[in-house]
């Protein structure tokens, strides 16, 4: 026990399997609110029991804690790895500690990427809870949106030297009688100009024309979700998509419906008249 724990009489703790589960899963996500665990790992426990488990990762130094800033009131906390959750999580994923994406600077963000981050957080809490219930499908795997998603393709108007293919996640679901799906996730948080959107619309297509997809991943197929902050936003995003020339690789929702309904439902809607389907079609 170190001077500091002691000083200031924190109690030893035991790590249980679900708090190196949440460890995991904060570094997946790279941040996580505290609502967000508390859905993940503690659906059937109180709200202080959550806290009470996160504040003793907190001051043992797994976990970081950070919070928004707000004009009024206080915000709940935001949680990220700390040096010995890195640790850890070398050691549970069996992996060198190098390998390890995380420093403490990735602790240190401006306040508009930790909200991008926590939304496309938001978009996996939702998928792992809707898979918890389903019958049908499991994630086969999930790749937080880096440097190693990023990819370059032509541009075929020849305007730009490139465009850039950028996703807020990348994974598969294996879907019970139907195979596996491939998905880009990209979470819009509606600060992006249309024209923008219409040139990340063009990339994608390029990426699946050209073959290069298939290079890198070795898949034939994929599909692009996007999810936008509001209804409004979600017409102008399909609009866009179809005068750029998207069409059923594309499909469009809001977090309002993935939370009234499911993020598995039929709720996906393509540039494409006719009726919203699911994932799992």
């Amino acid at each position: 026990m170190n001077k500091r724990i002691k000083n200031n009489r924190i109690s030893p703790m035991a790590l249980t399997d679900r708090d190196k589960a949440i460890i995991v899963s904060v570094y997946e996500n790279r941040f996580l609110r505290r609502d967000q665990i508390q859905r993940l790992f503690f659906r059937n426990t109180s709200l202080p029991a959550c806290n009470m488990r996160l504040k003793k990762l907190y001051e043992h130094h797994f976990l970081d804690r950070l919070f928004k800033p707000v004009a009024v009131g206080s915000s709940q906390a935001v949680y990220a790895l700390n040096k010995r959750g890195a640790d850890l999580v070398a050691q549970i994923l069996e992996i060198d500690r190098y390998q390890v994406n995380w420093k403490r600077d990735h602790n240190r963000v401006e306040f508009l990427f930790m909200e991008h981050t926590l939304a496309v957080s938001e978009f996996k809490v939702n998928l792992d809870l809707a898979l918890a219930l389903s019958a049908s499908a499991n994630l086969f795997f999930y790749r937080r949106g880096d440097k190693p998603l990023v990819t370059r393709v032509s541009d075929p108007s020849n305007k730009k030297k490139y465009l850039v293919v950028a996703p807020d996640a990348f994974f598969s679901l294996s879907i019970i009688g139907n195979g596996k799906s491939y998905f880009f996730a990209e979470v819009d948080m509606g600060t992006e100009t249309l024209t923008r959107f219409a040139e990340k619309i063009t990339a994608y297509k390029q990426f699946w024309k050209s073959g290069k997809y298939t290079d890198i991943y070795s898949y034939k197929h994929f599909r692009v979700l996007t999810i936008a902050e509001s209804g409004r936003r979600l017409m102008n995003l399909i609009e866009t998509t179809r005068k750029a020339g998207g069409k059923n690789m594309f499909l469009f929702t809001t977090f309002s419906q993935i939370e009234k309904h499911s993020i598995l439902g039929q709720i996906w809607q393509s540039p494409i008249p006719g009726k919203p389907i699911s994932l799992l079609e």
